[in-house]
């Protein structure tokens, strides 16, 4: 259940759950009315469960939507949903597979996702493909965040908080009075921590280190009641470590290691050697300007705009898990890479109704261009006998730059569904149908190829027109119960990818569902049951292939053969009692891809769905206690939990399962000088200390470690927080 703005005790009094109004399709309605699949987590869901960012998702509070660092990166986020993911999204000639929308803006790259989002209303996680109003690359779904509004009456808000691993925050939230009918609004974070593996090198930073900060201001001009302009700009910068590589076993025929080093099959606290280390940048900024005209009470037209500009640099240190031991030997490989990205997006949208209709009409454009470069550096040197190492000022590189791109892409779009309500069955059956124009064109060339300039040329071209249509039967047996089921089809560009040799086109992808649905509140509204169940046909899938001999080498192929995909998803909310509520999640996922034939070697592989469990599940309980004199206390609980997972397509052993439990204890609403109001908060993740690993990778092959390295989970955290509002 998502809580609205009300406060905590107004909320624990209410009986029955409260309404969640959500901008899934285009226009303000009701959780329980969207025919779609739909997680939501509101204002205090998201503080309660420390969400203040995509990567916060990780440990799956949502259970059907898993994130997690790309190959142990902290410069990109991996996002996946109903067992489709955006593989190597990282390079710019290719695109995710989960639409990314904050207030209504596309984003267009998977890099920049690590800043903190500033005063969040809620997240709507939309299931399953999102083709007819959200686009291209939503083949998984979507990500629809939408941030708070400027008031137009005075409100401060500030909040401070410290927790382990030296680890502190400031958030602010100023609203200012309405002036000549513009209502202004300042939100800035400041968020650091140290890493909880330590670095022996004294003067460099630490793995899982962090230090972030951003800002945002926006206005709000209301010129007359049917017209509102909102325009808002915001900046932000991520210095973030990734994470450290622990070497857990020796694969096959592995060369011994040098003598300093040593197997760590758990999670440790320090690592293994001092070594130069710092963080991924990712620096953000842009502008939006949404807006409304409502023509009359039926019709509204609504304009959004953005300019968007990222930069994010990588620097993922290996610590010595890559290359094989060799006596004064150069290891210590440095992963480098930048990305430098600037987008436009126009997007126009005419929504109305009529008696029986309910309308959206719209067209999109976008507009990206973007460049990027990698190198790889070898940081430090053996010894003769592998007992010490000695830090290379400057590293090595074996060819200089490695590789180096850029790309333009070009979108535009035509879109409308139409929901008509016949005048049969008491007006209690809802047919929808949609459709989306796209015509993509993208180009792109490889300006660097080990070193040099590649000869001949190598650049691609891709260009789609497609047309991706939806249509939904919905019936509402009752006002409160009703059943819906669902067909759609989106799609995921083409593309290149830059680890081949060869820079050639892969296709667009396809993915087509079925989906049945029940929503309803039961119980005089004491409880909400949702349930969706799919089958997803993935055609043309793009399959990333890994060369036997060098892990950097990769190519890209449409697959021949059909992907099938089917699941379940479980949304249930109780009021158990006044002022106490449960939610419980569940999500079953299996998918069975067929095996694809390796180009490099000429053999079929497995190839396995990333960050898919089997099965994953959530739990929360908040119970609001019956109020002091002085203020209110409330406890939140949340666990989640799931199966083992893959986190490479070519993965041959799955991660640990897990189960996590969270809490947070919070005294609020007590007064100050009867002018604001003041809480404070303690709060612990991962409680119970649950170790498991996030990311393996074996390291196999000709002058290579023969090591798998892994990463492990985020150990217990806790913290206490002070807010002050008035």
């Amino acid at each position: 259940m998502a809580l609205g703005q009300d406060n905590q005790a107004e909320a624990s009094n209410r009986v029955g759950l409260e309404e969640i109004i959500v901008t899934a399709q285009k226009r303000q309605e009701s959780l329980q009315d969207t025919p779609i699949s739909i997680s939501v987590l509101g204002t205090e869901q998201l503080e309660a469960r420390g969400v203040s960012g995509i990567q916060d998702l990780f440990t799956g509070g949502i259970p059907s939507v898993r994130t997690a660092n790309y190959a142990g990166r902290s410069s990109t986020l991996q996002i996946s949903m109903r067992g489709i993911s955006s593989g190597e999204a990282s390079q710019i000639s290719r695109d995710g597979a989960i639409g990314i929308y904050i207030d209504g803006v596309y984003l267009g790259r998977v890099q920049g996702l690590g800043t903190e989002l500033l005063d969040l209303e809620r997240i709507e996680v939309l299931r399953g493909p999102q083709g007819t109003l959200f686009g291209r690359n939503a083949v998984g779904g979507a990500l629809n965040i939408i941030s708070k509004r400027p008031t137009g009456e005075l409100r401060v808000s500030q909040k401070v908080g410290v927790r382990n691993f030296e680890g502190w925050e400031s958030a602010t939230h100023i609203d200012l009075p309405k002036f000549a009918n513009i209502s202004m609004k300042i939100d800035g974070v400041v968020k650091q921590r140290g890493g909880w593996v330590d670095n022996p090198m004294r003067g460099e930073w630490d793995f899982y280190q962090y230090k972030r900060w951003g800002f945002r201001v926006a206005a709000l001009w209301e010129p007359t009641d049917t017209i509102d302009v909102f325009y808002s700009y915001d900046r932000a910068q991520d210095k973030t470590v990734g994470n450290y590589g622990q070497i857990t076993a020796l694969v096959g025929d592995a060369p011994p290691l040098a003598p300093i080093f040593y197997l760590e099959p758990h999670r440790v606290r320090k690592a293994r050697v001092g070594m130069p280390l710092q963080p991924s940048v990712g620096k953000t900024q842009g502008h939006s300007l949404t807006a409304s005209w409502d023509v009359t009470d039926n019709l509204e037209i609504k304009s959004i705009s953005a300019w968007r500009k990222m930069r994010q640099s990588q620097y993922d240190q290996y610590g010595g898990t890559f290359y094989a031991f060799e006596p004064n030997g150069a290891a210590g490989r440095v992963s480098l890479a930048n990305v430098r990205q600037r987008q436009f997006s126009q997007e126009l949208q005419l929504i109305g109704s009529t008696d029986r209709l309910k309308y959206v009409l719209g067209a999109f454009y976008f507009d990206e261009k973007a460049s990027d470069d990698a190198d790889a550096l070898r940081t430090f040197r053996f010894n003769e006998d592998g007992t010490a190492i000695t830090i290379l000022n400057p590293p090595i590189s074996s060819v200089g730059l490695d590789r180096a791109s850029r790309n333009r892409v070009k979108s535009t779009a035509l879109f409308g569904q139409v929901t008509w309500t016949p005048g049969i069955l008491d007006d209690r059956l809802h047919l929808t149908g949609g459709l989306r124009y796209t015509h993509d064109k993208k180009a792109g060339e490889m300006t660097i190829l080990r070193g040099v300039s590649p000869v001949p040329r190598l650049a691609y071209t891709f260009s789609s027109k497609r047309l991706d249509p939806a249509a939904t039967i919905a019936f509402d047996w009752t006002d409160n119960v009703n059943t819906y089921v669902r067909w759609g089809i989106a799609y995921r560009a083409g593309g290149a990818n830059s680890r081949s040799a060869t820079f050639r086109t892969f296709n667009e992808e396809e993915v087509e569902t079925w989906e049945i649905g029940l929503k309803s509140d039961l119980w005089d509204r004491r409880a909400r049951v949702n349930v969706a169940l799919y089958h997803t046909a993935y055609k043309d899938m793009q399959v990333d292939f890994v060369s036997p001999l060098n892990p950097s080498a990769n190519e890209t192929l449409n697959s021949d053969n059909v992907t099938k995909i089917k699941g379940a998803e479980v949304d249930l909310t109780f009021q158990l009692a006044r002022g106490l509520t449960t939610s419980i999640n569940y999500v079953y996922t299996d998918v069975k891809i067929p095996d694809q034939l390796n180009p490099y070697s000429g053999r079929f592989q497995v190839t396995r769905p990333r960050y898919t469990p089997k099965h994953a599940a959530s739990v929360s309980v908040d119970y609001s206690f019956p109020p002091f004199s002085f203020g209110v206390l409330s406890a939140h609980l949340d666990g989640s939990m799931a199966t083992g997972s893959y986190v490479e397509a070519g993965d041959t052993t799955k991660s640990k399962g897990y189960a996590m439990l969270n809490g947070r204890l919070t005294l609020g609403e007590m007064k100050i000088a009867g002018a604001g109001e003041f809480s404070i908060s303690l709060w612990g993740k991962n409680l119970f200390n649950e170790e498991y690993d996030v990311f393996d990778y074996p390291y196999v092959g000709a002058g290579l470690a023969g090591v798998d390295q892994r990463s492990f989970n985020e150990p217990r955290t806790y913290g206490l927080e002070a807010s002050l509002r008035f």
